[in-house]
């Protein structure tokens, strides 16, 4: 990839785009009991190879790059996918064992997110899940859940579960540097930019059809402007967006620079355009069965991941990049 990507990329892309809508539409959360990756869905990711394109090929991955993790994550945050895809991913890149990581990239054991919450843990994802991953820019440790009380809270996101677990044992693997955290901060951004591109598509398709005093609500200033304002905010952070995933790939030395402002771009412009999608499509876009809720929602739990808009900042204010 240059500054777009390109060729086998663009296949890539297509592929990952019709597997996730098959497997995984946005429609499946308005139905009960949709959330989180249930066993079948993840070991069907598994025997696809999604959890291990960035884990190289002498491990037992497809050898591809941060770029190839970008877009697959761009066609999960179009569905809504749940965090726990990202935590796969993130737990296929940290074992360390051969046997454990075959297992995680195959989908036959688990992964939930494991955030620090003052003296306990939020997990994210599925409550069956064996392991919990938690990730920090200083490293990613993996921890077994077997045998540990998990306290469930309602969850604002119907795609993920959430629960509070008081105590975590000893993590039995471990990776330092900010690797992991470096991954996961790029699927994080990739989902959110595919949230905005598909809050984009959603007030786009209905200005089209949709009329008022006998004309397309897409005619109206009112409607129009503000259309052309998130089309503005998807190009800019999903431009950043490929820019930091090839800067990840050349191993740039300024490519944490460049991630953290394509997280902060990314958070922006999708918390932006789904409040936008649900304002111009009026009463319809408040009620509970249409799609437009769910992107909004998705994108608030997705902007605290991975880099807030405050830690994001703080880290940027005194960041250098090279020449």
């Amino acid at each position: 990839m240059y500054l777009a990507p390109d060729g086998d990329e663009v296949e890539i892309a297509s592929a990952a785009a019709a597997f996730v809508a098959d497997a995984m539409p946005i429609d499946r959360l308005h139905k009960p009991d949709s959330a989180n990756m249930d066993a079948p869905l993840r070991e069907l990711f598994g025997e696809m190879g999604w959890f291990a394109l960035a884990v190289p090929e002498a491990l037992g991955g497809s050898g591809l790059s941060a770029v190839e993790h970008a877009l697959f994550f761009r066609e999960v945050g179009r569905q809504c996918g749940p965090v726990d895809v990202l935590a796969q991913c993130l737990a296929a890149n940290t074992a360390t064992d051969d046997s454990l990581r075959a297992q995680i990239i195959a989908g036959g054991r688990g992964v939930a997110l494991l955030v620090a919450d003052g003296d306990a843990h939020r997990l994210i994802g599925s409550a069956d899940s064996e392991l919990g991953l938690a990730v920090t820019p200083e490293g990613a440790r993996l921890f077994s859940l077997g045998g540990i009380d998990a306290e469930a809270r309602p969850a604002l996101d119907p795609a993920n579960s959430l629960h509070i677990v008081g105590n975590v044992p000893h993590p039995f693997e471990q990776r330092e540097a900010g690797g992991i955290w470096q991954l996961g901060q790029l699927g994080a951004a990739a989902m959110l930019v595919g949230i905005a591109e598909a809050a984009l598509d959603l007030i786009v398709d209905y200005a089209k059809i949709r009329e008022t005093f006998g004309r397309k609500i897409g005619s109206w200033q009112a409607v129009r402007h503000p259309c052309a304002d998130m089309a503005v905010r998807v190009e800019a952070a999903r431009s950043q967006l490929w820019y930091a995933a090839a800067a990840v790939k050349e191993a740039r030395g300024d490519a944490a620079v460049h991630l953290d402002v394509a997280k902060h771009m990314a958070n922006t412009a999708a918390l932006a355009n789904t409040d936008a999608n649900i304002q111009l499509h009026g009463g319809i876009g408040v009620t509970d069965e249409h799609g437009a809720h769910l992107l909004l929602k998705h994108a608030l739990l997705l902007s605290r991941l991975f880099g807030s808009k405050r830690m994001l900042l703080r880290r940027l204010l005194d960041a250098r990049l090279e020449d």
